[in-house]
């Protein structure tokens, strides 16, 4: 009678885990269908803040787009934000290499196209980012 206890109580952690994984791959995903949503907020906001449309306009999307920040972020997503920071292969992408004519940023992302997104130590999406190399000509 032990054993099959054990046995039982064996089993319904393994369908615990099982479902908890199923839980985490479907928030994976949901969340990996609202990063482009995101993304195409923060082009909203630049455009109109560039073309000097009605602040109110830009207010209300700022709004949402943060609601939609916030609403990630207890999804337990984490924004990477790359500028200024060390160029890591693990976490960016590189979309460009650009001259740069101090040592200091050489290796460094001088530029971020597109935020990257982490989902608990998961990687959704690398940040697309410009990275500066020291051009012995500029120096």
């Amino acid at each position: 009678m032990t054993r099959a206890l054990r046995d039982l109580e064996a089993a319904k952690a393994r369908v615990e885990r099982d479902a908890l994984r199923a839980a985490d791959e479907l928030r994976g995903k949901l969340v990996l269908d609202l990063i482009p949503v995101l993304d195409n907020l923060d082009r909203t906001i630049a455009a109109a803040t560039a073309h000097g449309d009605a602040p109110a306009v830009v207010d209300g999307v700022r709004l949402v787009r943060s609601q939609m920040e916030q609403l990630l972020v207890r999804y337990g997503v984490e924004r990477i934000d790359a500028k200024h920071q060390p160029f890591d292969p693990n976490l960016h992408e590189a979309l460009s290499v650009v001259p740069v004519s101090h040592p200091s940023a050489h290796g460094v992302v001088v530029d971020q196209i597109e935020p990257g997104y982490r989902f608990g130590d998961r990687l959704l999406r690398p940040a697309k980012v410009v990275v500066g190399r020291l051009s012995p000509r500029l120096h």
